[in-house]
């Protein structure tokens, strides 16, 4: 069972050959893509739930070191948990 709901619902079955192969991979692709969402706060651990590779945007930071956050972790570990900020160094 899936941790999220599918955001596109599956190709009908009714659609086949090339035109159902090329439906069935995009579905496929855009519901595997990571999730974006956003808070507000010092950090997201215990206050956000997400699966590794998930995406967070601080909104209420003035900070640009820990306004992009990534959710680490192995598999499909579904937890508040694990919440990394990501940092860039100079250019």
């Amino acid at each position: 069972m899936p941790l999220y709901r599918d955001r596109l619902p599956m190709p009908p079955s009714e659609v086949t050959g090339q035109l159902g192969q090329w439906l069935f991979q995009l579905w496929g692709t855009i519901n595997s893509m990571p999730r974006m969402s956003w808070f507000s706060g010092t950090t997201p651990n215990s206050a956000v739930t997400g699966m590794p590779g998930d995406l967070l945007v601080n909104v209420g930071s003035a900070s640009t070191d820990s306004r992009l956050w990534i959710k680490g972790g192995a598999g499909n570990t579904f937890s508040t948990t694990g919440w990394i900020p990501l940092r860039t160094g100079p250019l």
